[in-house]
C-alpha cells in the first residue's frame, strides 16, 4: 500500500480544507439559527402561526436531510448551494422547536409584571425577553453548530471540490487511511474546541446580562 508522506503542502491542504468547512458551517449555522429563532418567536407571539406551522415543522425535522438529497440535487444541482440547503434543512427546523420551548418556559410572573408596568412589543423584547433568553439563544447556536459540524462532512460529498468531507472521500478512494484518521481526529478536536468556546461565551454573556 502506497502512502504519501506528510509535508508542508499537505499541511496547507489540511488548513484550506478546515477553513472551508469551518466557513460553511459558520455561515449556514448562523442563517439557520436566525431563521429558527425568528420562526420560533413568531410562533410564540402568534398562537395561530404556531398551530399552523408546528405540525409541518415536526414532520420535516424528523426526516433525515439526506432523504431530500435527490430533490436538492434536482433543484440546486451539486455543489455549494446543495451543501448549504442540506445544512439548512438539518438545522433550522430544530432551532424553531428549541426556541419555542425556551420562550414558553419564560417565567410567567416576570412577563405579567412587565405587562403591568407597561412593557409591550419592542420594549418587552429588548428589556425582558432578550436578556432572559440570551444564554438560551447561545445554547441553541451551540446545539445547531454541533449538528452542523457533523452533518457538513456528509454534505460536502455532494460535488464540492474542497472541505474536510470531500477530502475524506478522496482519501477513501485512494486508500490513504492514515490521512483519513488524521482528518477525523482534527474534526473531533475542532468540534470540541468550538463547543468549549461557546460554553465560555454563554457564561460571559450571562454574567454581563445580570450585572
Amino acid at each position: 500500500m502506497k502512502y504519501i508522506y506528510w509535508n508542508k503542502e499537505s499541511s496547507l491542504v489540511l488548513f484550506t480544507d478546515l477553513l472551508t468547512t469551518f466557513t460553511r458551517v459558520l455561515v449556514w449555522t448562523a442563517l439557520s439559527w436566525l431563521l429558527g429563532i425568528s420562526m420560533g418567536y413568531a410562533g410564540y407571539k402568534s398562537k395561530w402561526f404556531e398551530a399552523f406551522s408546528m405540525p409541518i415543522i415536526n414532520v420535516i425535522r424528523h426526516i433525515s436531510p439526506f432523504c431530500w438529497l435527490p430533490l436538492i440535487i434536482l433543484v440546486a444541482g451539486i455543489g455549494e448551494l446543495a451543501v448549504g440547503i442540506t445544512l439548512l434543512i438539518s438545522l433550522a427546523f430544530h432551532g424553531v422547536i428549541v426556541t419555542l420551548e425556551m420562550l414558553h418556559s419564560l417565567p410567567r410572573n416576570l412577563i405579567e409584571q412587565a405587562k403591568l408596568d407597561g412593557a409591550s412589543g419592542w420594549n418587552m423584547f429588548m428589556h425582558i425577553e432578550l436578556p432572559v433568553c440570551t444564554a438560551g439563544a447561545i445554547d441553541i447556536f451551540r446545539v445547531l453548530w454541533g449538528v452542523g459540524w457533523s452533518a457538513v462532512i456528509a454534505a460536502e460529498m455532494l460535488g464540492v471540490r474542497s472541505g474536510m468531507g470531500y477530502r475524506l472521500l478522496d482519501f477513501r478512494y485512494l486508500l490513504r487511511y492514515r490521512e483519513m484518521l488524521l482528518y477525523i481526529a482534527v474534526i473531533g478536536f475542532i468540534g470540541m474546541i468550538c463547543d468549549l468556546l461557546l460554553k465560555m461565551l454563554k457564561r460571559k454573556t450571562t454574567s454581563w446580562t445580570w450585572q
